[in-house]
């Protein structure tokens, strides 16, 4: 990020935009500035930002703002007792002071060719762009970086659209990044791979069957990243249920959330038998066997908790279909209080 240029990130302004929102005391504001530098200090000796890895000390330090000292220590917040202010909170409040539009970026929003069709994966990450939708000829972006006019007149250049930058918060921008990019590297290097030396999927079947699991060869790392980001975001989401599906030209891939089936990306037709034959490995079901319906299991963990998958398959008009329940104590035992009620209704519930 490029804020240090910018005297609307210094720590000043920004606390004077808390006070003025009541979210931090004067007091507040003041033991903020005198901890900045030795907090930033730490957080760098930690590696807690990525967006500073590769800088000197004393960049990092200069680089940071307040937001990530606040993000880290977590002040009291001044207008509601008992709870603390989080990024999102900053971040709204700043939209606020600079009459920008706030935004906080639904995934399933997203469109993989949109997010990573106009810019690459190392400039988006350098400058923490994320396009979000084209509405009325117009390019959003969110970014925690709105003032960064030299990047986004790069991106405009690009995309041959106006670019209307919305505040984001940060982390929320770099997990994005990596992921809809690291995603999308690995469907087109298989994509690559499959064009490239005419390899037929069929035998890709048998091909992944005689090789032991956990020690794949490098041409088929690409799926298997692929595979495991489909896992990964599914938990991130609390999705319940993997859908995916081959069409005629496309493979789809839905996961249910909230009781809503939602379509997640669409894949080239080309690897959905590779993708098919990495879950078929997984949950130990016969790759040979395409006409009959087949029944598994996969055992992940997932933060040191035990996740079970339940896969199924089924032969459909153009390949197999394979239907993922997600077992996941955290999705299926939730407390009351989680599960969206008003105070109102959860005291008559």
């Amino acid at each position: 990020m490029h804020v240090q240029q910018n005297n609307r990130f210094s720590s000043q302004s920004i606390c004077k935009i808390l006070v003025n929102a009541k979210l931090i005391s004067p007091d507040q504001a003041r033991d903020l500035i005198r901890r900045e530098k030795g907090v930033k200090e730490s957080l760098y000796n930690a590696g807690k930002n990525s967006v500073y890895k590769g800088l000197s000390r004393q960049e990092a330090v200069v680089r940071m703002t307040l937001i990530d000292v606040m993000v880290h220590l977590r002040p009291k917040s001044r207008n509601q007792p008992g709870t603390f202010l989080d990024e999102e909170i900053i971040y709204r409040a700043l939209a606020g002071a600079w009459k920008l539009e706030f935004i906080k970026v639904d995934p399933l929003d997203l469109d993989l060719n949109l997010v990573t069709g106009f810019i690459s994966k190392s400039f988006a990450f350098k400058h923490l762009l994320l396009p979000v939708k084209v509405a009325a000829g117009k390019l959003m972006v969110a970014t925690p970086d709105p003032f960064n006019l030299e990047a986004i007149k790069d991106v405009e250049m690009v995309s041959k659209l106006k670019v209307v930058p919305m505040l984001s918060p940060r982390s929320d921008i770099e997990k994005l990044i990596q992921e809809f990019f690291g995603f999308r590297y690995s469907i087109s290097a298989a994509q690559d791979l499959f064009a490239g030396k005419g390899v037929d999927l069929g035998n890709l079947e048998r091909f992944v069957t005689l090789t032991p699991q956990g020690d794949l060869p490098p041409t088929d790392q690409h799926i298997v990243n692929a595979v495991n980001h489909l896992f990964t975001y599914s938990f991130d989401q609390k999705a319940s249920d993997i859908h995916i599906e081959p069409k005629r030209d496309i493979c789809l891939v839905r996961m249910r959330i909230d009781g809503a089936l939602h379509t997640v990306y669409k894949l080239p037709k080309q690897l959905h038998n590779a993708v098919i034959s990495r879950i078929k490995t997984l949950s130990g079901l016969d790759m040979a066997e395409k006409r009959r319906p087949q029944d598994g299991r996969i055992k992940m963990v997932k933060e040191e908790t035990g996740v079970e998958i339940r896969v199924s398959t089924i032969p459909v008009a153009f390949g197999e279909k394979v239907v993922m329940r997600i077992m996941d104590p955290d999705i299926l035992f939730q407390d009351l209080e989680k599960l969206g009620f008003s105070g109102q209704d959860l005291s008559k519930y």
